[in-house]
């Protein structure tokens, strides 16, 4: 039995760490951890999670875990992680990983040193759709890649977390809708592609009243190997939109939402619109999470690549800043 603590009883926490792991077989969450006492008995009580604590070191000394998913706001990710790793436990992290590189070498040589590994919760790896996509590109039948285009659009925290107050505040968010959402379809084109971006040119935008951060943001990004792609996101536009399109020798491959995948061939002319599973191979994030903990399999989506995707979230934002290119380093 994989026994995992779940630090911050939030939005996150409530909505997908909890019931994707306590419905997992073989695992089971021993442990809460919040400074808000309401929250925590809260989930607890729906739960039935007896161990509470609103100190995470303390429930780190006294709880036998072997798995932590920290569910706290982003400027908490590193050192909780680094926390938790030095205690010699496994750590999922919700995205973004950290918000500095300075933050994910201290992530990645705590769990080096202690031989545990660090996962990022980057969801949008584990979305069939995805998946599938992936799988085309490299199947190479479309030929290589020679550009994208990908946007995550939806109506902001002020709509799925009105009462988490951190997510307009740049101390603890670090950032705004690149941050929450430039950070999931970043990674998910760097994914699908298999292409590194090298440098960005970002322009952000704050339309809302509320806090100190951007609601919106567009970039251009230049891969390693010269190609360009564009990637928008926001916080302020209803219903949204999520979509990538990867343009390729032979054809558009393109992803609208979670279920729909279509190649458009050049040669030959077809159009194929494919099946997507209901879910992932791997179970989700949570389930893959447990399952490398069981067996000691370090996750594809660990702190390395958690960090290169938050490198270019951190470049987009340099970016915007000077007005000129930013680099991407990492």
């Amino acid at each position: 039995m994989v026994k995992i603590a779940v630090i911050g009883c939030g939005m996150v926490a409530e909505e997908m760490h909890l019931p994707a792991f306590t419905s997992i077989p073989g695992a089971s969450v021993t442990a809460l951890v919040d400074v808000d006492p309401k929250a925590l008995n809260r989930m607890g009580d729906r739960y039935g999670i007896k161990a509470r604590y609103a100190d995470y070191r303390r429930m780190l000394r006294k709880e036998p875990v072997d798995a932590v998913s920290v569910c706290t706001p982003n400027y908490l990710h590193a050192q909780m992680t680094v926390d938790c790793c030095r205690a010699g436990k496994y750590v999922l992290v919700e995205k973004p990983a950290a918000t500095s590189l300075a933050e994910i070498q201290r992530m990645k040589a705590a769990a080096d040193k202690a031989g545990v590994f660090v996962m990022v919760e980057q969801y949008h790896r584990f979305v069939a759709t995805n998946e599938r996509a992936r799988s085309v590109v490299q199947s190479g039948i479309l030929g290589k890649v020679t550009g994208f285009h990908a946007c995550l659009r939806a109506g902001g925290p002020a709509r799925w977390a009105p009462d988490s107050k951190w997510f307009w505040k740049k101390s603890q968010a670090f950032g705004g809708a690149l941050a929450d959402l430039g950070i999931h379809i970043i990674d998910t084109v760097r994914w699908i592609t298999g292409k590194e971006i090298r440098s960005v040119q970002c322009v952000t935008s704050k339309i809302g009243r509320r806090g100190d951060v951007e609601d919106n943001a567009v970039l251009t990004a230049t891969t390693a190997d010269g190609l360009v792609g564009t990637v928008d996101v926001s916080w302020t536009q209803v219903p949204g939109r999520l979509a990538i399109e990867v343009y390729c020798e032979n054809g558009l491959l393109e992803t609208v939402g979670y279920k729909f995948l279509r190649a458009t061939m050049t040669e030959p002319r077809a159009e194929v619109t494919f099946d997507v599973p209901k879910e992932s191979p791997t179970g989700g994030p949570f389930k893959y999470f447990v399952e490398c903990v069981r067996t000691g399999r370090r996750p594809f989506v660990d702190i390395v690549e958690g960090g290169r995707s938050l490198a270019v979230v951190i470049a987009a934002y340099d970016s915007a800043a000077s007005g000129g290119t930013a680099r991407v380093r990492y």
